[in-house]
Formats: C-alpha cells, sequence, structure tokens
C-alpha cells in the first residue's frame, strides 16, 4: 500500500506526493485505507487537487487486499468537493458542475507529463553532454545503448511511454514530446527552451515544499 502511494505524484511537480510530505495513508486490519491529503496552500488549484486525490485513490486500490479506499483532502477550499467526488467515483466535471468548461482533465494532465518528461530529458541529455558528447553523438544515440544505472532512467521511461513515444532499443533517445527525434544542430535550441521548463518545475517544487513545511509545522503527524 506504501509503495503504491509512494508512485503518485504532484502532476505540476514531477514529484512524488509521500516525498514531498502531501499525502500519507493508514490502513486497518480489515484491509480499509484512508489516504490524507495536504497542500501546501489553501488556494492550490482545483483541478491539481483532484488530479492527486484521485491518482492517489486508484494506486492504493488497485493493492491486493485492500478492501476500500477513503480519500480526505484537508485545508482546501475544495475539500469537500474533491473528497465526495473521488470517493464517489465522479468526474471533475460533475464535482463542480457548471463551474468547469466540461472538458474534463485529459488535456491538462498532458500538458503535465510533457513537462515532466521535457525535464527529465533535459536532466539526462546535459549529464551526456557534460561528459564528453558531441551533439551529433547524443542525437544518434539510441535507447537501447543508455544503460538502466542512469539516475532517474525508470521514471524518464514511465513519462516517455505514457506520452505514447517510442521506447524501443532501436529508438532515438532525443527526442520532443510529439515524437519527433533530435537532429544534432536543433539540439542546443531545444535544450534552452527545456531548461526552463525544468528550472521553473524545481523552483516550484521548492517554493511548494517550504510553504508545506511552513504550513503544517506545528502539526502533529503531519509529514514535513
Amino acid at each position: 500500500m506504501a509503495s503504491a502511494l509512494a508512485t503518485v505524484t504532484d502532476p505540476e511537480l514531477d514529484q512524488p506526493l509521500v516525498e514531498l510530505g502531501f499525502a500519507r495513508a493508514a490502513v486497518d486490519a480489515a484491509g480499509r485505507v484512508t489516504i490524507e491529503l495536504r497542500l501546501p496552500t489553501y488556494w492550490c488549484a482545483a483541478n491539481f487537487a483532484y488530479l492527486m486525490a484521485s491518482d492517489a485513490r486508484d494506486a492504493v486500490a488497485a493493492v491486493p487486499g485492500v478492501r476500500s479506499v477513503a480519500v480526505r483532502l484537508h485545508d482546501h477550499f475544495t475539500a469537500g468537493e474533491v473528497t465526495e467526488a473521488v470517493n464517489a467515483g465522479r468526474s471533475f466535471d460533475d464535482a463542480f458542475g457548471g463551474g468547469t468548461d466540461g472538458s474534463g482533465l485529459a488535456a491538462l494532465r498532458r500538458l503535465f507529463l510533457v513537462k515532466a518528461f521535457t525535464a527529465r530529458q533535459d536532466r539526462l541529455l546535459r549529464r551526456l553532454l557534460a561528459q564528453g558528447y558531441s551533439p551529433a553523438r547524443v542525437c544518434a544515440i539510441r535507447l537501447g545503448e543508455v544503460g538502466a544505472e542512469v539516475p532517474e532512467w525508470g521514471a524518464y521511461l514511465d513519462r516517455r511511454r505514457r506520452l505514447g513515444l517510442p521506447c524501443g532499443a532501436d529508438s532515438p533517445l532525443a527526442m520532443r514530446p510529439n515524437g519527433s527525434a533530435l537532429r544534432a544542430d536543433e539540439l542546443e535550441p531545444y535544450l534552452r527552451r527545456a531548461q526552463l521548463t525544468r528550472v521553473g518545475m524545481e523552483a516550484n517544487t521548492s517554493l511548494c515544499s517550504g510553504l508545506h513545511a511552513t504550513r503544517y509545522s506545528t502539526v502533529q503527524g503531519v509529514m514535513t
């Protein structure tokens, strides 16, 4: 159960909720799980909160032996709506009725996934360049040539698969989120843009972690 919850990320930050201190779970002898969510601020976006609550519930509910899962979002302006909707299996649009455009959260989820892939690929390709690889060599590398010992390799492949990008051994490593392979002359400008995405996510992670630690520093039992 704990390992399942540990796989759930804040979609905007691409970091595990448990590591951030945003989520914790408890299970009783009957296999009933309660997940507690506490976010950095009262005004965290409602759609972000719903995604985290829904993903946490789905991940834990899939664990063998878990009989039920109840999610509780605390200290948030949509705590009631999100908690009720997720536990009832209702969509984000159903939870907020006329307050949404009715399009669901698929586009938002993909946007976050593109950012996560971009940031992780930026770190990976820059690591290769720092090791002395030329842009031409980096763009010629295939996935099968990269070892699993590379930091964050598993997480990088996961984001790549979820975007529907090719993950076979012969697939190019350096690739845009739309599936087109990068050429050597395109690598530098691509990495300049990718760096902006990565640095922005890292800054948001630092900010949100600090806000959360400050907000809950005196609350007994809350992870900070």
